[in-house]
């Protein structure tokens, strides 16, 4: 009996055990990877719509920029025609001496007049870029793409644009804002004409680099609006384009583990590029780490400038808690059962002594000791059982048993 009861015991445990481990453990483990898909998917999404609203700002930025009496003055076109050709041998001078070297750009004499429109210009840009524009970045160019200035450092200079879409856009008269590539770094760029007595006499550009700073600020933008906005530690964004990751907020050995990734799959990249503005949502291993990822192509004006969004969610970081409490649970059922066969031993004991007790006595009988009785003061089962046993003795060996409820009367 007491084995059976034991049996049925540690059945029953197992048997919570896995109902619990099954509804519980696993149901939440499904919720919370339901959550952390979602959780990519709408930060993308969030943050092609906080792009999208940014591109229009900026737009209206560098619009009301490009109208700035100054920058127009400076810009004069019949000067620049004069002095363009001598600016523009000077700039590529420039750029040949210094590709590559940090520091101080050597600067080329000019003539006075070069040199004078050269100096108003820049310092017009460095005080736009100190008052009214923080991008990392501003720079004008002709109505030829040639880049005539840019604020704080000369390392655009002798560069040409007049290829880039966006100039081509913007050079029709309209404000645009694209991706841009310029001396191999990758940048976020909003243009727009400037206009003097209704021509275009050159462009204004502002433009902000697209790396790691970049996917730092847009996190801070995300986790206020994204559901895992309080789980800094698994969630990361990025951004890259068909070759290379341009900048994220992944840990190093995962940022480089991603640069190898896009190597690796460039027919997953041609897929999504081929998507255009869809979501496409994947899971990826990285480092041995798995994530669930999302990505998405940012709207281009061109074909060959594409930049991608990219959201991820830690599997392992995630999931680590749960199972780190799943291991506790175990032990804690352990426990449990433990205490439940030590309790149930206990009671078997207390409830099986009296009977145990009522056995002895019934051996003594049976061992041919006719004069045993059983205790008739015992209480609760074992008086019952002893009373009956005494009655049944007596009336075998036909006796009579006295009546408790009435007094003995002696002779």
């Amino acid at each position: 009996m007491k084995i059976k009861l034991f049996l049925v015991t540690i059945i029953l445990t197992v048997l919570l055990y896995a109902a619990t481990n099954y509804f519980f453990v696993n149901y939440t483990c499904g919720n919370l990877v339901e959550s952390a898909k979602n959780a990519v998917s709408q930060s993308v999404s969030i943050y092609s719509r906080i792009s999208e609203a940014d591109k229009f700002d900026k737009i209206h930025k560098v619009e009301s920029i490009a109208k700035n009496t100054k920058l127009i003055e400076a810009l004069d076109p019949a000067k620049w025609d004069e002095v363009s050709e001598e600016v523009l041998s000077a700039f590529a001078q420039e750029a040949v001496e210094n590709d590559g070297k940090k520091g101080d750009v050597k600067r080329t004499e000019l003539t006075p007049n070069a040199k004078a429109f050269v100096d108003k210009i820049e310092t017009e840009m460095n005080v736009i870029n100190q008052i009214y524009d923080y991008s990392d970045t501003i720079f004008v160019t002709d109505t030829k793409g040639n880049i005539i200035a840019k604020n704080l450092d000369g390392i655009f200079k002798g560069v040409n644009i007049a290829n880039e879409k966006l100039f081509q856009v913007v050079l029709r008269g309209t404000a645009n804002r694209d991706v841009m590539k310029i001396k191999g770094k990758t940048y976020l760029i909003s243009a727009a004409p400037v206009f003097d007595k209704g021509n275009i006499i050159g462009i204004y550009f502002s433009a902000d680099n697209i790396d790691s700073e970049a996917a730092k600020n847009a996190v801070a933008n995300l986790y206020d609006e994204s559901i895992f906005g309080n789980q800094q530690s698994k969630f990361y964004f990025g951004f890259f384009d068909k070759s290379s990751l341009l900048g994220s907020t992944l840990p190093t050995q995962l940022h480089e583990s991603f640069r190898k990734f896009i190597k690796g799959n460039q027919d997953l990249i041609a897929k999504i590029d081929e998507e255009d503005f869809k979501r496409h949502d994947m899971e990826i291993v990285l480092n041995g780490e798995t994530f669930f990822a999302s990505v998405s192509r940012h709207p281009s004006l061109s074909d060959n400038e594409d930049l991608f969004y990219l959201s991820l969610v830690s599997k392992n970081k995630l999931l680590e808690p749960l199972s780190s409490k799943r291991g506790t649970f175990s032990i804690v059922v352990a426990l449990l059962l433990v205490i439940s066969l030590v309790i149930l031993y206990i009671f078997d004991e207390q409830n099986g002594r009296p009977v145990n007790k009522f056995m002895e006595g019934m051996l003594e009988i049976i061992n041919g000791n006719i004069k045993f009785r059983f205790n008739n003061d015992a209480k609760g089962v074992e008086g019952n059982l002893n009373q009956n046993a005494n009655m049944m003795i007596a009336t075998i060996l036909g006796e009579r048993m006295p009546d408790k409820d009435k007094p003995v009367i002696k002779k």
